[in-house]
């Protein structure tokens, strides 16, 4: 089943790759004529200067080919945003950004019904000690971080290049920071979690997930970036593919433990973007919990667009 994801995720790639190469092939490039005259009256021949964009995080790579008339030389220059002078007209109906970055902070909504057989069976505690809480699983907050690496993102033009389709593909990786000295132990059956006797100086579980986010994107002057507002809401679509603990201390060292445990395979969730100029802000909800059993806590995660090109 990994495989088929993988696979269908990569075709994904491949396709949105494909849609946007054909679509800025036949829009995307821009023509400039120049004609000249001599003392006579005589017009020289007309060269026509073709320029191919390609974009990366907030930058626009655009190379230069030589004209037919051989009077101008191939150059290469990189632009913040959109290209200069590009309008409705000339840009195309699709558009594809390489490499988005996020960056922010995580925690999660616990809805676990503590008390229960289900989240005692999942964190057992020995005769006599506290039973178990939401604060046995509670996060330190200004070190939990949330970093999204998208390496494809797609806008397809929906109404005036104002109502967008936006479709990302990518990892989202989540830093879980415990407060508490509490350790993962997976055995031939089930994952449970118990309270350590070990003084942890770095207790985290990370999740890394492909992810797949599907959005409506408003933007309200997207040839002019600069003085634009901009909205994305939309569900997320998410498979896991890496998962593993890390624990620092005094008696033990510094310890990873790569499993599964019982963190959910698959993922939906919710994205939404807000932003003006060049400066977009970000949020995602899980509805899915990340345990497939036991807990029921939803995880959510705030921050920065870093590398960001919303221009077309």
């Amino acid at each position: 089943m990994q495989h088929r994801i993988l696979t269908g995720a990569a075709l994904l790639g491949l396709a949105l790759w494909t849609v946007s190469a054909k679509a800025q092939d036949s829009s995307a490039h821009v023509f400039s004529e120049n004609a000249n005259a001599d003392t006579t009256g005589r017009a020289d021949t007309t060269g026509k200067v073709r320029s191919d964009t390609s974009n990366f995080g907030m930058f626009t790579v655009i190379r230069t080919k030589k004209d037919s008339s051989g009077t101008s030389k191939p150059s290469t220059r990189v632009e913040l945003g959109t290209p200069r002078g590009k309008t409705a007209k000339t840009a195309g109906n699709v558009s594809l950004h390489w490499l988005d970055l996020d960056l922010g902070f995580t925690n999660y909504i616990d809805n676990s019904a503590y008390g229960t057989a289900e989240v005692n069976d999942f964190a057992p505690v020995k005769p006599g000690e506290e039973a178990v809480s939401a604060q046995q699983f509670s996060l330190r907050p200004g070190k939990s971080v949330n970093v999204n690496i998208w390496l494809l993102s797609m806008r397809a033009n929906l109404i005036r290049h104002r109502l967008n389709l936006k479709a990302d593909l990518g990892i989202e990786m989540n830093n879980y920071r415990y407060r508490k000295n509490i350790t993962y132990v997976s055995d031939f059956s089930k994952t449970y979690v118990i309270r350590d006797s070990v003084d942890f100086s770095k207790n985290k579980l990370f999740t890394e997930y492909l992810t797949l986010p599907v959005m409506l994107n408003l933007e309200t002057n997207p040839f002019h970036v600069s003085n634009s507002f901009r909205i994305s809401a939309g569900p997320t679509f998410g498979y896991l593919v890496k998962s593993r603990t890390k624990q620092i201390s005094e008696e033990r060292g510094k310890k990873k433990n790569k499993d599964s445990f019982n963190l959910e395979k698959f993922r939906v969730g919710l994205r939404g973007e807000l932003g003006y100029s060049w400066i977009t802000l970000y949020g995602s909800y899980s509805l899915t919990p990340i345990h497939q059993y036991g807990l029921d806590q939803h995880p959510f995660s705030i921050g920065i667009i870093l590398l960001n090109n919303p221009a077309w």
